[in-house]
């Protein structure tokens, strides 16, 4: 059975949002906006994140002194422990994605070890218990049906009340990048009729969220070439838009991480290339739309792919993935502000961290700071 991790620290500080301002007369333009800030009731201002890394002022709902949920509490061990669940738990499964929307991780798809899979499960927070969603299948406007094909190597990012998931390899295949929404209150899917330069189908590619929009870095195609394209997605139009930027962005890559600092910086870490391991950082800053090779302080973490990440505040928090001679099972951080690595938990080498494929979600309760969860195939050979 697979099971669940979680890693909890105590009294930490989120970051605080800044608002920027740039020129909308220079091109390239800057494809999103300042947000609005998030306020306890003592005046604190708060961000919460996705498993892409963005910043989401609904997920987090610190509002008026609301907290996001009130949930059992975590050992504060500065380390990853195993949290037991109950209910309708998961099959194992590698390759899967995961998102929170308020107190529920929904987890979608994956690969088995013997075939993909096309499940949703929601894991409620407030009480440690899984469900699988009821499968509702009904016609989408253009007559399709919309139930979510069997999926590995695809994203999820919570939107309002909703998650969107986008691309992956699928069984049937299809030669474009799909992009479906799942109503967590409803339980239903629905496929969104895309317009505009719908990119090429692909897996192992990640995608970030800012207000309405979606940014789609890499992966790699059917055939197994390595990508390199940026793709924005409107959400409230279902319009692919082209995006216009400068500089020399990163090189081809699949199962790379990436993460949206303050909805401003975007940046992409590690990955496949066609030939070997990555351990290179690139950002690329929304405001000029300029592309950097990022250098950083601190350790040197060794190459490494199909790890995953969280960001909380200014600390990006990135666990497992290796290369074909090593995996690795620390636990780095950078900080985004100071561009600086560090090492946060050094497991032993047998660690639930030492493997590729797994998720990881950040989120915030009244009684902890915040938490990192995810889990894996158990007795995977990768």
């Amino acid at each position: 059975m697979p099971k669940m991790f979680g890693f909890s620290r105590r009294k930490m500080k989120l970051g605080r949002l800044k608002s920027h301002q740039g020129d909308s007369l220079h091109a390239p333009r800057s494809p999103v906006r300042p947000v609005k800030r998030l306020s306890q009731s003592n005046g604190e201002n708060l961000i919460a994140t996705s498993v892409s890394g963005r910043i989401d002022e609904l997920e987090c709902q610190y509002s008026s002194g609301t907290s996001d949920y009130n949930g059992p509490v975590f050992d504060h061990t500065d380390n990853w422990t195993v949290i037991s669940t109950e209910g309708d738990r998961p099959a194992p499964r590698f390759s899967h994605a995961a998102a929170m929307i308020g107190s529920k991780m929904v987890v979608v798809g994956g690969d088995s070890g013997h075939h993909l899979l096309d499940d949703t499960r929601i894991l409620s927070l407030d009480k440690l218990t899984w469900a699988l969603a009821s499968p509702k299948i009904y016609l989408s406007p253009s007559g399709r049906s919309s139930k979510i094909p069997a999926c590995k190597g695809h994203c999820l990012v919570p939107w309002r009340k909703t998650i969107i998931l986008v691309g992956g390899k699928t069984e049937p295949s299809s030669e474009r990048v799909s992009v479906w929404s799942f109503d967590v209150e409803t339980e239903c899917w629905s496929r969104l009729e895309a317009k505009g330069e719908i990119p090429s189908a692909r897996s192992g590619h990640t995608v970030t969220r800012a207000g309405q929009h979606l940014f789609l870095f890499g992966g790699e195609n059917s055939k197994g070439k390595k990508l390199n394209d940026l793709h924005m997605f409107d959400l409230k139009s279902s319009t692919w838009l082209p995006l216009r930027y400068k500089g020399t962005g990163p090189s081809s890559r699949s199962n790379h991480v990436a993460a949206l600092h303050e909805d401003r910086n975007l940046f992409i870490f590690g990955g496949h290339s066609k030939s070997k391991t990555l351990n290179d950082l690139y950002s690329l800053d929304f405001e000029t739309m300029v592309w950097s090779r990022i250098k950083t302080r601190g350790i040197h973490p060794s190459p490494r792919a199909g790890c995953c990440g969280a960001l909380c505040g200014n600390k990006w928090y990135i666990s497992g993935g290796g290369s074909k001679k090593k995996r690795h099972a620390e636990t780095i951080v950078l900080d985004v502000v100071r561009f600086e690595w560090s090492e946060c938990v050094t497991p032993p080498g047998s660690s639930i961290t030492s493997n590729k494929g797994f998720s990881m979600v950040f989120t915030v309760s009244a009684r902890q700071s915040c938490s990192c969860c995810f889990w894996r195939k158990q007795k995977r050979t990768i």
